[in-house]
């Protein structure tokens, strides 16, 4: 029977938690502790009105590598005949304008001679994650968004790999 109190106690403590992390304005951590105490107790009316309310009016923060460069735009893009490596730096110099030092892309580019394509690419007003897009679609590559960093690749070695790993 003592287990019982104990756990009543911290089901509390947790809703008092997040009950002033909601007062506060910090959705997230309410979110986190609430939804432990509703998993314990879904009848809790408190609980129920202040995550309906978080989930509604609460977006996470989406830092995903390619949200984040979508949100740069580049204002005018104007590349010619320049190798992968340089267009890259190019769009690094432009991000990190565009973006007051903020954004700056971080990219691997696999294989020697893929860096070395050349390629002409003119275009403005468009996000970074587009730019970078159209980049790869002129030689022949594949962009993957890793976690930090985006992997430029040959095609052939996307399906290879794909093939491996069935």
């Amino acid at each position: 029977m003592s287990g019982l109190p104990a756990q009543a106690e911290d089901l509390n403590a947790l809703y008092q938690q997040g009950r002033a992390a909601y007062y506060r304005g910090d959705l997230e951590t309410a979110h986190r502790l609430l939804s432990r105490v509703a998993a314990v107790n879904p009848q809790h009316a408190d609980t129920k009105n202040m995550l309906a309310y978080i989930r509604a009016n609460y977006q996470p923060k989406d830092m995903s590598l390619k949200n984040q460069y979508a949100s740069v735009t580049l204002p005018k893009v104007d590349l010619n005949d320049v190798t992968v490596t340089e267009a890259i730096e190019g769009l690094r110099a432009l991000s990190k304008n565009a973006s007051g030092g903020k954004v700056v892309p971080n990219v691997i580019v696999k294989g020697n001679e893929l860096a070395q394509r050349k390629l002409s690419l003119s275009l403005a007003n468009v996000p970074l994650s587009e730019a970078l897009n159209y980049l790869t679609q002129l030689v022949g590559a594949k962009a993957t968004y890793d976690k930090h960093a985006v992997i430029l690749s040959e095609v052939a070695d996307v399906i290879t790999s794909t093939a491996d790993a069935k």
